[in-house]
């Protein structure tokens, strides 16, 4: 065979390879700007309506609504978070947020002092873990509403707000990025899920509903990711929207789209059979049932499968390597 011959031989079976990539880039590019970007974007302005609430002689129900809705933005950007792959620093910013399953410090003991403290509210919130979006939780509704509180909560919502949108600026930055290794960029996405399954399956919800084997048979709502206010059980909702989102068919352009052109149809409706019972589950409890064990076993059954089906089809089909969750938060 010719030189000739076997380029062409060559440039014959790429194109269907070629051809495969440019059917997908639509969903890269959905993916990007209408999740990844779009909830950093609505957590930014979210964060500002926080902020424009605080300045305000706001009601306990305003603070609470805008504080909700502040998590859920913040819920959905933790769902996908892929950042830390395209920029080191990036890897702390939820660190930095959310204080959430990790920190050993008595964190609503050191901000009793804070709030009994003569210092500026800068001053007194010294710590990163003291401008965190769980100290907003504890400064916004773990005792009386004061003129000290209220200042607080200012301060930490402007410290907030900051990082929201060093980390929407982030995803501007890195667009390009993700769309030049569609490979790599799948990988820290369906990395990032496997991690918010586990987390939220796990922290979210079982170590609450006392449904863990360190747990089991007594609840612990002190648990809950937002101990003080009511948020809690919204975000876990908005979490698994998010996963949706990324996954569903009806919603795609997404990952579903990717995973029926590699072949991993299958697999993908393995995931999406198991999410969509979790989702279900999740939108049958009563509100005054949230985290009710009998409630909750069958979201936790959920999220495992469809855990388990990431690891066992979704991702051996589509042809991701995924890594083991972080089980310690600490």
């Amino acid at each position: 065979m010719t030189r000739l011959a076997v380029l062409s031989a060559l440039f014959a079976s790429l194109m269907p390879l070629a051809a495969a990539a440019q059917e997908v880039q639509p969903a890269y590019q959905a993916i990007y700007d209408d999740i990844l970007l779009a909830d950093s974007e609505a957590t930014v302005q979210s964060c500002h309506a926080m902020a424009g609430t605080l300045a305000n002689d706001s009601t306990a129900q305003a603070r609470e609504d805008a504080f909700t809705q502040l998590a859920e933005g913040w819920g959905r950007v933790e769902t996908s978070y892929i950042l830390g792959g395209y920029d080191m620093d990036a890897m702390d910013y939820p660190l930095l947020i959310d204080m959430f399953h990790h920190g050993k410090e008595d964190l609503h003991a050191s901000l009793e002092r804070a709030i009994k403290s003569d210092s500026a509210p800068k001053k007194a919130l010294y710590k990163n873990a003291y401008r965190s979006i769980t100290a907003l939780d504890d400064i916004l509704f773990s005792g009386p509403w004061s003129n000290r509180r209220q200042a607080l909560a200012q301060e930490i919502t402007g410290s907030l707000c900051k990082r929201f949108e060093t980390v929407h600026q982030g995803y501007l930055d890195h667009r390009d990025d993700f769309l030049a290794n569609p490979d790599e960029s799948l990988g820290l996405l369906m990395n990032a899920q496997i991690q918010s399954l586990y987390k939220t399956r796990d922290w979210r919800i079982a170590e609450v509903a006392g449904l863990t084997k360190k747990t089991l048979g007594q609840t612990h709502p002190e648990n809950r990711q937002y101990r003080w206010g009511n948020a809690s059980w919204p975000v876990i909702g908005a979490i698994l929207d998010t996963h949706w989102r990324l996954l569903a068919t009806d919603a795609a352009p997404n990952i579903s789209t990717i995973a029926e052109a590699r072949g991993a149809g299958a697999g993908l409706a393995s995931v999406q059979d198991m999410l969509g019972e979790a989702i279900e589950a999740y939108k049958s409890v009563p509100e005054d049932k949230a985290f009710a064990p009998r409630e909750a076993v069958p979201i936790i059954n959920g999220l495992q499968r469809a855990q388990n089906a990431y690891y066992n089809s979704l991702a051996l089909l589509i042809g991701v390597t995924l890594g083991l969750v972080d089980a310690d938060g600490d």
